[in-house]
């Protein structure tokens, strides 16, 4: 133990900010994955390019990132390993709770993720009765129309979504968004309620709610997928156990950090 308080107060405040810095060039390198030079790290975290050096060359020891030549700054295999693997635990974490929504609604639920312009699934729960609806692992729907697509869109702004998904959409259905304005009221909707809708948007005869799920280890969303027939029925009680899917979702990957 340290005989000097004060000393061992300011050690652990130039570790955090230190874990600071490193993160924020993390990110930046995240959203560059054609690498960046030193200068231009320095400049999009407003700090001195000697500190950015040092920074670098200490992950790069560590194979969290990889330096290759003038401007070659780019995310590490060490860290892209890491990555690799955060679907997957979300889909472990995510599992028990998509069987409990579905159990309690005796509806399909799905989880997914933005990929693009599209709407992803990774996972999902078929409910067990005969009138059911039964999605495909990995199809691709527009996000503008999809409830799911929608909630992950929320949690953006208005010009960052605009820039996402354009302003022109391609009708699914007779029901789908066909203007920027008409998205955006949806959008702003949804950041007001917490839930997000499509009724028949999409798919005919299909209706859906879902709400956004925005962790450290990414951004999914989690549907109800029902046929259009009993949505409207059992609104108020699917709204209910989404949120409390959401909730322990939520709950359950605050537990992981924490321990991390």
């Amino acid at each position: 133990m340290s005989d000097n308080p004060q000393r061992s107060d300011d050690e652990k405040a130039g570790g955090i900010q230190v874990i600071t810095r490193a993160a924020k060039i993390l990110n930046v390198l995240g959203e560059q994955p054609n690498g960046m030079s030193l200068g231009e790290i320095a400049h999009a975290v407003d700090l001195p390019r000697s500190t950015v050096q040092r920074i670098v060359a200490a992950l790069d020891s560590v194979q969290m990132i990889r330096i290759q030549g003038a401007g070659g700054v780019r995310l590490g295999p060490a860290l892209l390993r890491l990555l690799s693997g955060v679907h997957t635990d979300v889909v472990d974490i995510a599992r028990p709770n998509l069987q409990a929504l579905s159990d309690a609604t005796g509806e399909t639920v799905s989880l997914a993720r933005a990929s693009g312009t599209q709407l992803a699934i990774v996972h999902y729960v078929v409910a067990e009765g005969e009138l059911r609806v039964v999605p495909r692992l990995g199809l691709n729907l527009p996000l503008y129309s999809t409830s799911g697509g929608r909630a992950l869109l929320a949690l953006e702004s208005d010009e960052d979504a605009r820039t996402l998904v354009g302003e022109a959409y391609a009708a699914m259905t007779e029901n789908t968004v066909k203007t920027l304005p008409e998205l955006l009221a949806h959008l702003k909707e949804v950041r007001e309620t917490g839930v997000s809708y499509d009724r028949g948007e999409t798919l005919e005869g299909i209706s859906t709610m879902a709400v956004a799920i925005d962790t450290v280890l990414g951004r999914f969303c989690i549907s109800l997928l029902v046929p259009c027939t009993r949505f409207q029925k059992h609104e108020a009680r699917y709204r209910a156990e989404i949120l409390k899917c959401k909730e322990a979702m939520t709950r359950e990957i605050g537990k992981i950090t924490a321990r991390d």
